[in-house]
């Protein structure tokens, strides 16, 4: 991990070292002697910044990621007269980008965050990868320029004062644990968004998109389609093997398909899967979540003879972690899903591992979620993975934000977003519905899922890495048409990632090529519930706590008293029921004093 942050002053203002030195250690890097101070800017990085002399001009570079195709470059770079001093991908891409300037991203095939300081032009680059695994962020004061690829660091900076103004209290309650690209909800901390570069010179920044999914005309037959994405994905995962790699099985269809790739290539991998006390007993099954994650994991481990371990969390310590994974994130989050990805990942680093294969992003890309092909929620004008409108609009106090802004403000942000959508079809209707709700997805839904397994995995130097999220696939299955996509012929219903089971189909059970899609796991034990009504009480009967101010308190109160009988709609996504919306607002809660958040309104 090569978190980075850093300052630029516009009067030229030397700051003490204790302040690159304070930001450095939220980012967890000890290694406090990579710091470049130069006059009115720094930076700071665990193993970098790397400073070069090319062509009698020096250049700062810092990079957080990998570089997949580095390799085919190395000896192209030594032609053009370059010799290396590291292996690291950082001297890789900085003469890249002394040769082409920002056109060098579209060569790039990985993960990434980019800091590069010109310092003869005193100007500085920033980039992030093309599907934004890989977090920046960044402020602009009144004198001052300050960015780091956690939130957490910016907030070290003195100058910096963390607020929630009315703005993002609807992004808070309104969208959230999602977020609308390139905002976050403290007032003026923004994210680069995915796909594009800024450059910082004369104290102005400018931003560029160099990436987007773009609609075109799709041309190969069926088998072609299936050989194709088979490839794909063989390739994307093999090019993210390393020494001391594990796999997360889940015996989900997207978990058993790497953990196949990955034995096939490491004999003796390790895979682990998690569960919770009491599952066994206290599971019910519904619409999202068919069935137990635990009889797939015993035929996928039994099948391909992994060494595997299980991971079960004790409910009390999923409710412990609510706090702890709010941290890890700088923001609220997916409640209990988030704390088992934390459980899980702490688990795995304990283990001995520092590199994990995960199957996200799958279901983003290849059709995997009900509003990909329910007709409900395929042609519903919001966000198809927070019907719970009505909800928010509740729990907010009204006396800062009425439901019909709040409502407003949703259907803006969803408008926006699709304004960056390409058809070439405009005639069939089912098309273009089943494209903006796919872009969509993608831009939010998969934004969210990325930012808790990159952040939380962070706090453990945990290198997790997500083969589906290859642009290259992205790219390519973007583009077949949703029908095809979906198994749908004539009157046919749709299948949940059909073709990437096609794909598959012949190296993998049947059992699990066709077992539905099931998501990442939660607990379903009464005890989790307990813990967190009675937390929520705690926070309504404490009237010093920050949140009574942003909620309807005598709603929440309401909801508490008759245990979320009338609660009709998930908060986020499959499986944020009535104790997760629970788990959500004490996350909320806490991140108002633990940040010591201010308010604007």
């Amino acid at each position: 991990m090569s978190n980075f942050c850093g300052y630029i002053n516009k009067d030229k203002k030397i700051y003490d070292e204790k302040y690159i030195t304070n930001m450095n250690i939220k980012l967890n890097n000890n290694l406090l002697k990579n710091i470049h101070i130069d006059k009115y800017l720094a930076f700071g990085n665990g193993i970098q910044p790397m400073k070069k002399i090319i062509n009698e001009k020096e250049y700062i570079i810092m990079f957080d990621g990998n570089l997949y195709n580095s390799l085919d470059f190395k000896k192209y770079i030594k032609d053009k007269g370059y010799s290396f001093d590291t292996k690291q991908d950082a001297e890789i891409i900085l003469y890249l980008y002394v040769e082409y300037g920002p056109s060098f991203l579209n060569f790039l095939n990985g993960i990434y965050s980019i800091c590069i300081y010109d310092k003869n032009e005193s100007k500085t680059f920033f980039a992030r990868d093309r599907l934004g695994v890989k977090p920046l962020f960044y402020t602009l004061t009144n004198d001052t320029f300050i960015f780091a690829t956690k939130i957490k660091a910016i907030l070290a900076h003195p100058d910096i004062t963390p607020v929630l103004d009315k703005e993002g209290l609807m992004e808070l309650i309104g969208l959230g644990p999602a977020h609308t690209p390139g905002k976050t909800y403290f007032k003026n901390i923004f994210e680069l968004e995915a796909g594009h570069y800024a450059i910082f010179s004369n104290f102005k920044l400018e931003i560029k998109k160099y990436w987007d999914l773009v609609t075109k005309e799709f041309e190969d037959s069926y088998e072609e389609t299936i050989s194709q994405i088979h490839d794909l994905v063989v390739n994307s995962t093999k090019i993210e093997l390393c020494d001391n790699i594990c796999s997360m099985l889940s015996g989900g269809l997207d978990s058993s398909i790497l953990a196949k790739i990955a034995k096939d290539n490491i004999p003796n991998l390790t895979t682990f899967s998690i569960d919770y006390v009491g599952n066994d007993t206290n599971f019910v099954s519904n619409d999202y979540q068919l069935t137990k994650d635990s009889d797939y994991v015993k035929i996928m481990k039994e099948y391909l003879k992994t060494n595997h371990k299980t991971i079960t969390v004790e409910n009390s310590y999923l409710y412990e972690l609510l706090q702890k994974s709010m941290i890890a994130r700088d923001m609220p989050g997916m409640a209990d899903i988030d704390t088992s990805m934390y459980a899980f990942c702490e688990q795995i680093s304990r283990n001995g591992f520092s590199t994990c294969l995960s199957g996200e992003c799958s279901d983003e890309i290849f059709g995997g979620y009900p509003w990909y092909y329910k007709e409900h929620l395929i042609s519903h004008d919001g966000f198809p993975w927070a019907l719970s409108e009505d909800l928010r609009a509740n729990i907010i106090n009204k006396n800062i934000i009425s439901k019909d802004k709040l409502n407003e403000y949703v259907y803006n942000a969803r408008i926006n977003t699709l304004k960056n959508v390409t058809h070439i079809d405009y005639n069939d209707d089912y098309e273009k519905r089943y494209r903006n709700t796919n872009y969509l997805t993608i831009k939010w839904f998969m934004n969210t899922l990325i930012e808790r397994t990159e952040r939380i995995s962070n706090i453990f130097s945990l290198d997790v890495r997500i083969p589906f999220a290859d642009y290259r696939i992205f790219e390519y299955v973007y583009n077949i048409p949703a029908r095809m996509k979906l198994g749908i012929t004539k009157n046919d219903t749709a299948i949940e990632k059909y073709l990437l089971r096609k794909a598959f189909e012949k190296e993998l059970p049947e059992e699990i090529v066709y077992r539905k899609k099931s998501p990442f796991p939660k607990t379903y034990d009464p005890k989790y519930l307990k813990l967190v009504e009675n937390k929520m009480n705690e926070i309504l009967e404490d009237k010093s706590l920050k949140i009574h101010k942003i909620i309807d308190t005598n709603f929440v109160r309401e909801v508490l008293n008759t245990h979320g009988e009338n609660l009709t709609q998930n908060w986020f996504g499959q499986l944020m029921t009535y104790p997760q919306t629970l788990a959500y607002l004490i996350q909320v809660s806490d991140w108002l004093e633990i940040y010591n958040i201010e308010f604007d309104f």
